[in-house]
């Protein structure tokens, strides 16, 4: 039996998150083709490859019924649904101690209502992790938490982003991330609250990174896997290996995404044939030598 873990999960993040990150208006009401047509296709892709994975589950967007039934058959085929916040603020680490402990339960108790399950993991909007967001986990009893992003191309990506935005006048509401994510390790770790970046055999909470490459740090996420696939450098890959999708990388143009959102999206206009078919060949070498478990079953976490 394979004894390293491949951990695969997808955060749910709809449509306005989008439009939020590249300062453009709020979409149209209406169905949300990157909660709907995102998660069905994962769900889809999923069944295909016999891969149970966590979804990463946005409160509020659970008042949609379509999308809550979605994800009430995704828990009943044996996927995972962790806590996203209920609202998604990108700048929740500057809230107030009573707004985060707001956000966490409000999905917590919408997911509970849902499956009739306590969630165990939690990731925070845009891998924006801070000691005030991680001591109110371990006080709510959360067994690890997944929202560090060591990968210093991406943070210097999303700065120059950012700052021209500003420049436009159009400035993303999104936020900068606390430097402490860059020498946090790649490899998952036992964290305190406290100091949530750095190994602490004592601590509460296990902290389960995003993959990224061994000697360059390059992400290896959704997004990237249709450009240059899983980096050869990895080929003996960590004892567990998290590899992060979002909704939106199953959905491309043809979806109804606002053609300014396309334009600033590039991923969005790789069509998603194309994008499946580097999904499959990253799982088929994960497969080569980790077995595909949640995140909570790989971290030894027993919902009751």
């Amino acid at each position: 039996m394979k004894s390293r873990s491949a951990c695969v999960s997808v955060d749910l993040d709809a449509l306005v998150c989008y439009t939020a990150i590249h300062g453009l208006p709020n979409p149209e009401p209406g169905p949300d083709p990157v909660l709907h047509a995102g998660l069905q296709r994962f769900l889809e892709l999923f069944d295909a490859e016999g891969i149970t994975a966590t979804f990463f589950v946005v409160g509020r967007d659970l008042d949609d019924p379509v999308y809550a039934e979605l994800l009430r058959q995704a828990a009943g085929a044996g996927h995972e649904l962790a806590n996203h916040t209920e609202n998604h603020h990108y700048d929740l680490r500057s809230k107030g101690l009573a707004t985060i402990a707001d956000e966490i339960a409000g999905c917590e108790k919408r997911l509970l209502r849902l499956t009739g399950h306590r969630c165990v993991g939690f990731r925070t909007p845009g891998y924006n992790l801070s000691p005030d967001i991680a001591q109110i986990l371990a006080q709510r009893g959360y067994v690890y938490d997944s929202s560090v992003f060591p990968c210093p191309p991406y943070y210097a990506a999303k700065g120059a982003v950012m700052a021209g935005l500003r420049a436009l006048r159009r400035p993303s509401r999104s936020q900068m991330t606390l430097p402490g994510h860059l020498r946090a390790p790649r490899a998952p770790y036992r964290m305190h609250p406290d100091a949530p970046f750095a190994p602490n055999a004592h601590g509460p909470l296990w902290e389960i990174p995003m993959a990224v490459s061994r000697r360059l740090r390059l992400p290896i996420i959704g997004t990237t896997l249709p450009i240059y696939g899983m980096p050869q450098l990895d080929a003996a890959f960590d004892d567990m290996f998290n590899l992060e999708f979002h909704a939106i990388d199953l959905v491309d143009d043809s979806d109804g995404l606002p053609p300014a959102l396309v334009s600033r999206q590039h991923d969005a206009r790789t069509n998603v044939a194309a994008k499946r078919h580097a999904f499959r060949a990253a799982f088929k070498t994960l497969r080569n030598s980790h077995r595909f478990r949640t995140l909570a079953d790989a971290t030894g976490a027993v919902q009751p």
